[in-house]
């Protein structure tokens, strides 16, 4: 189990898939010392002091949440079944995405 500690903020990225304008999918080439680039991901849990210091609750994200991020923010970390997540830290944390428009 990955515990976050203070400002952290524990995300399971979402997979990137690169395609061409064509639909040929183009092979992932990023070896174990190069991260992609993604920016969104899935909120896993959150430190105890996340977003405190800037006014608001840790409770603003909640497990499950879907977010942004900055690119190349943070720290890949492989659970014990070998799952990457990220580990960022709550500042680079830029919007949560919802699929609902009327909000």
């Amino acid at each position: 189990m990955i515990i976050p500690l203070l400002h952290g903020v524990l995300i399971k990225p979402d997979n990137v898939e690169t395609k061409t304008e064509g639909g040929i999918i183009i092979p992932d080439l990023v070896t174990d010392k190069e991260r992609k680039a993604v920016e969104y991901g899935t909120v896993v849990r959150t430190g105890p002091r996340a977003f405190i210091d800037y006014g608001r609750s840790p409770d603003i994200l909640s497990a499950g949440d879907r977010i942004s991020f900055a690119r190349y923010a943070g720290k890949e970390i492989r659970d014990t079944d070998d799952t990457v997540y990220l580990l960022v830290n709550d500042v680079d944390v830029l919007c949560l995405v919802t699929e609902n428009v009327d909000e």
